[in-house]
């Protein structure tokens, strides 16, 4: 008889719930919408890598929670962001990500990952921010590997073709 290791299933179920927001956000064409769903998904994420000892993806996820949630704040109420204060954001967050997480390269990319989600959410155009999104994708699918995540494993994988694909079926149109 095998023992079943439910504690590792239900990390996997939780990471694949974060997996699963974060490739419909995708699809949707508003950026506040895009940005909504990436906030629950970060939620998610957050416990996941929390569970994994992943220090860097969770402390990473728990940053870019509080940087969503501003960024969603301001385009709701319609408030100017200023590019200098998300850079100054990005410094901070950096200097956490060495402080606190930094064991090993792999330590790096989930902010590496997280600074270019935050600088493709400030442009404002939806068709970057799907591009920019692959770019995350890999720095997450890399450190997946290295936690053994294979919720974030198949799911960055998943994201990847989900965002290829938004891209082919929303392609930014030009204007002549």
């Amino acid at each position: 008889m095998t023992n079943i290791d439910w504690r590792f299933i239900l990390i996997q179920i939780i990471g694949a719930i974060g997996y699963a927001l974060l490739s419909i956000s995708f699809y949707r064409k508003d950026k506040r919408q895009i940005l909504f769903m990436q906030i629950i998904a970060n939620t998610f994420f957050t416990v996941h890598y929390s569970l994994l000892s992943g220090v860097a993806g969770a402390i990473s996820n728990v940053l870019g929670l509080i940087t969503y949630i501003v960024i969603y704040i301001m385009d709701k109420y319609k408030l100017k962001k200023s590019k200098n204060i998300f850079a100054l954001f990005m410094i901070i967050f950096l200097l956490i990500a060495v402080i606190l997480a930094y064991d090993s390269f792999y330590s790096i990319l989930p902010f590496i990952a997280f600074s270019v989600a935050i600088i493709s959410f400030l442009t404002g155009d939806e068709d970057k921010i799907r591009k920019l999104g692959i770019v995350v994708a890999v720095c997450w699918l890399i450190y997946a590997i290295v936690y053994v995540s294979y919720a974030a494993i198949i799911f960055e994988v998943v994201t990847l073709i989900a965002t290829a694909v938004s891209l082919i079926k929303n392609p930014k149109k030009k204007v002549t």
